[in-house]
């Protein structure tokens, strides 16, 4: 049992500027990629690291130019170690704070770093909330970050992403835990250079992974990706892990299916339908904005909008925002400012109504086919022959009563086709209450 009486040592509240000598022992659960001052005239190069101790009170440990190899060449994470003589300082801002603890440390020279040598692999803390894929829905497209353990099975070849910045890098990987949901995780920029590369010299024998503070989008039906602050462990020497890796084992060949079968790419898989308690009032949809909710999911009876407009449009194949030019090559995107050659994409506004109001939504590319019955390739050339499939169409959807999983339309479709929402998933009412009972 720790005691703050022995050797000296000081719980981490009572550490403070005040003290010249003192010891506290901390676990290490979060490191920083080596970062570099801007805005100054002498830059510096550091790095941070997040310790907490058995209680969960967290301190933010910085590191800076010569020392900062002589610190990471110690430091692992989740394991423990008594820190002394360390430079402590007020954080001028509570809003820089990682918890209640109001002090960070400088890790210098005269830092002393003993790890503790423990003979079974530490725990994660129990303060370590680990998310559910099954839950990641209700936080997509939002500013709620999560955290998350997984074992990958793949990876994809590295790509370059365009945006108004200029190039990034980019790769997806598959990872997938105990609920038998395989979902594509992006690594960016530093994150693909640094853990990507430790990733891919491992894929082999496919590394665990705990993710802290990842973003979750609608990509994809749903995925998760890194974002500045993210941390990703590689290989993390902790129990978790370990038990992990024994159910990965021992279920290999089914999750190896689940890899040929694309189900990282399948809606009934990522976003299957939910109990009704988390379905939304159109009426409440109808007046949210992103800063209320990023996706929602809705129930109603269906109704076809526009019946002039084209049931297809010419997409970006990179963003697969609209672009409208004649198919030919040489063009550039003009979101994504890629050279491009357009591609007819299928695409439906539809009007859904409840007993609480009527909303707006249009469905585009799979899902949009899956909806009308007909795929893109086929609303072009009729539309090229002057056939009519209108009447297919709304003969198809009118009146059937669907559960729809929503996300916000990018600005381009709310402008040109008038639909807030833009449909991630769609079921029939009656597959919906099958799937989820």
């Amino acid at each position: 049992m720790w005691s703050e009486h022995a050797d000296g040592m000081l719980r981490l509240p009572k550490v403070n500027a005040c003290l010249v000598r003192w010891t506290s022992q901390v676990q290490l659960i979060e490191a920083s990629h080596v970062k570099t001052t801007c805005g100054s005239e002498l830059t510096k190069k550091f790095r941070y690291f997040v310790f907490s101790d058995f209680q969960g009170v967290k301190v933010t440990a910085l590191t800076i130019d010569e020392n900062i190899d002589r610190v990471s060449d110690v430091f692992v994470p989740f394991k423990k170690y008594r820190i002394s003589k360390a430079r402590v300082y007020e954080i001028p801002n509570s809003s820089l704070s990682v918890g209640s603890y109001r002090f960070y440390w400088v890790l210098t020279n005269d830092t002393v770093i003993d790890e503790l040598i423990e003979i079974d692999p530490p725990k994660l803390p129990c303060y370590f909330r680990l998310r559910s894929i099954a839950s990641c829905d209700a936080v997509a497209d939002t500013e709620n970050f999560i955290d998350i353990m997984g074992i990958v099975l793949c990876a994809f070849p590295a790509r370059e992403v365009y945006f108004e910045g200029g190039p990034s890098v980019a790769r997806d990987y598959v990872i997938v835990n105990y609920e038998l949901r395989p979902v594509i995780l992006t690594l960016w920029n530093e994150f693909e250079a640094i853990e990507g590369a430790d990733i891919m010299a491992n894929i082999a024998q496919n590394p665990v992974l705990i993710c802290i503070r990842l973003r979750v989008t609608t990509d994809n039906y749903l995925s998760l990706s890194t974002q500045s602050s993210s941390v990703i462990l590689v290989s993390p020497i902790v129990q978790e892990a370990g038990n992990l890796r024994a159910w990965f084992q021992a279920n290999k060949s089914d999750l190896t299916q689940m890899v040929h079968e694309r189900s990282y790419a399948n809606s009934c898989v990522l976003v299957p339908p939910v109990a009704s308690s988390r379905i939304s009032q159109i009426s409440f949809i109808a007046q949210a904005t992103k800063f209320d909710i990023g996706t929602a999911w809705i129930r109603g009876t269906v109704s076809l909008e526009y019946r002039k407009g084209r049931l297809w449009y010419l997409a970006c194949p990179h963003c697969y925002l609209p672009n409208d030019f004649s198919l030919n090559w040489g063009i550039m995107c003009r979101y994504c400012s890629r050279d491009i050659y357009t591609f007819p994409r299928a695409c439906v506004t539809l009007a859904i109504k409840d007993g609480t109001g009527s909303l707006n939504v249009i469905a585009m590319g799979d899902e949009a086919e899956k909806l009308i019955g007909i795929n893109s390739h086929r609303l072009y050339q009729a539309d090229k022959e002057d056939v009519h499939l209108t009447d297919r169409v709304v003969s198809a959807l009118n009146g059937r009563v669907m559960l729809f999983y929503l996300k916000h339309s990018d600005h381009a479709f709310r402008v040109t086709k008038g639909a807030r929402y833009t449909i991630v998933a769609s079921y029939d009412v009656n597959d919906a209450e099958a799937q989820a009972a």
